[in-house]
């Protein structure tokens, strides 16, 4: 169980390209604290990745995935029969939304607008713009199943 609470103020999760920030981070006694191998994705955490940094299946460690899930709007992409399913969890919503894309390329889900009329918010996915990356990545690793953070959009198409 992870003993960090989870505040108003969002913790430090490292950037998905570039290096972690040891520094930023307030679990102080982390055991891959100012490992060289903290930002290589490729590594588990036991090899000294840190354990904020999602790998490339987009999983953290154990110990903060409930704080992960808190902190981003997550996307849980399954391949099942060759089929590409995508979930989105948004933290503090109970209800999980599918997620559809538009011809034109935008991620989106169906939601009620201000006004209560079904609408299609927008979904910016960080490292995946169209499937073919997607199903590229689950293939890279091996898996039928991916999380990607996102950014759930304040505008309706």
């Amino acid at each position: 169980m992870n003993d960090h609470k989870i505040t108003g103020q969002k913790p430090y999760f490292p950037p998905l390209d570039g290096n972690v920030d040891c520094s930023r981070c307030e679990n102080q006694s982390c055991m891959n604290r100012d490992k060289s191998q903290r930002s290589l994705r490729n590594f588990t955490c036991t090899s000294g990745r840190c354990p904020r940094l999602p790998d490339y299946r987009g999983i953290v460690a154990k110990s903060e995935q409930e704080l992960y899930a808190a902190a981003f709007p997550l996307i849980y992409a399954m391949c099942v029969d060759g089929r590409l399913h995508l979930t989105l969890e948004v933290p503090g919503r109970k209800r999980s939304r599918k997620v559809y894309r538009t011809k034109s390329g935008y991620w989106y889900c169906r939601e009620k607008d201000p006004n209560g009329c079904p609408a299609k918010r927008v979904i910016t996915m960080e490292e995946a713009g169209t499937e073919q990356i997607i199903r590229a990545r689950m293939d890279m690793v091996g898996t039928d199943f991916c999380l990607f953070r996102c950014t759930v959009e304040d505008y309706f198409m």
